[in-house]
């Protein structure tokens, strides 16, 4: 039996996000690099005219992260005809300290919606095995689709991995996760409050994050993106559109949303701790408010969603207006503070 440490995510909406912090947010080294990033948030139609919404951070995926420099990426054709057992080579993976981030069809995963119901391909995180019962220990979005940890056969998960659909590219790549405890040969990451108070003015402003990394993208590329405040017109949009039926709209859109504000108001504690700054009441006061907002337009949605009530649709638009403007003001009143204490340049609306 081999289990390696999880705990609970600073960040759980998707599994880009909720298996490396599951892995990290319990360790201090890492959390100045944690609270120094996930500030700014995107918007962007999908594919099947889905909407998407997501925090903006550059992840092991597809860019370096200091915290899994010894990670490694395996394409799953590669596994299939190099490997000849499956089960034990996710055994001898976590006996290294590896936590393997996998693609897998639910229906052959129990615990699951998709269990015996229907084909479809989901990501999940292996981080034990238990030789005694046969069993791996999984993270992953199992019941009601919420971040949690279950028990999964040797078998069933054998023949998940192997009857994956692959229906876009990232399902192929199977993840070896090993966290890097020296970082850059043993030089901790610092948090930086200039930094941090520029990622606050790019959600302020609403910029095109997309023109900081062209060492990775081509900006245009990702033109149709809509970044920081400039979310809730779009969002408010696409109610409107949902009212008039041309539009279907994801929970995840909130929860995501919610889940920002909660992390947000997490990184205010987490530098007033550490003495970085020391944020203006109002500032907080607003902030714990704005978060309490998302919480009940999610539950709103949720409350559309039993009953089809439009009415709640209708309070939701509602509450995105005012969101917006408590959260402009509230940005403006920091970032002024910023500018009056020369910690950095601030362009105000």
């Amino acid at each position: 039996m081999k289990t390696l440490p999880l705990c609970d995510p600073l960040i759980s909406n998707y599994p880009q996000h909720a298996f490396y912090l599951s892995i990290i947010s319990d360790n201090k080294d890492c959390q100045p690099w944690i609270y120094s990033n996930y500030t700014n948030l995107f918007l962007s139609n999908w594919k099947n005219d889905e909407i998407f919404l997501d925090f903006y951070v550059q992840t092991p995926e597809h860019h370096f992260n200091p915290w899994f420099k010894d990670s490694q990426r395996l394409h799953r054709d590669l596994i299939l005809g190099s490997i000849p057992n499956l089960v034990s080579f996710i055994r001898s993976q976590i006996d290294a300290g590896y936590y393997v981030w996998t693609h897998v069809d639910e229906y052959f995963i129990p615990d699951t919606p998709s269990y015996h119901t229907r084909r479809f391909a989901h990501a999940v995180l292996i981080y034990g095995y238990d030789d005694s019962t046969r069993e791996f220990q999984l993270a992953g979005f199992f019941k009601y689709r919420s971040y949690s940890r279950t028990t999964v056969p040797y078998d069933d998960l054998k023949t998940a991995f192997e009857h994956c659909d692959i229906y876009d590219d990232y399902l192929n790549y199977t993840h070896l996760l090993k966290i890097n405890p020296e970082y850059h040969n043993n030089k901790i990451y610092e948090f930086d409050l200039s930094y941090f108070a520029e990622c606050m003015e790019n959600y302020y402003t609403s910029i095109n994050e997309t023109e900081n990394y062209k060492s990775f993208y081509t900006p245009k590329l990702y033109s149709d993106r809509t970044f920081g405040l400039d979310i809730y017109n779009k969002l408010t949009m696409y109610f409107e559109l949902m009212l008039s039926k041309h539009r279907t709209i994801d929970t995840r859109l909130l929860y995501t949303l919610r889940e920002h504000k909660k992390f947000m108001n997490l990184k205010i504690k987490y530098i007033e701790q550490e003495g970085h700054y020391r944020f203006p009441a109002v500032f907080k006061d607003n902030y714990t408010r704005v978060e309490k907002e998302t919480t009940i337009m999610l539950n709103q949605f949720l409350k559309y969603g039993i009953t089809q009530c439009e009415d709640n649709i209708i309070k939701l638009i509602g509450r995105l207006g005012f969101l917006y403007q408590l959260e402009n003001e509230t940005l403006e009143l920091l970032l002024s503070d910023f500018s009056k204490q020369g910690i950095t340049g601030v362009r105000l609306r």
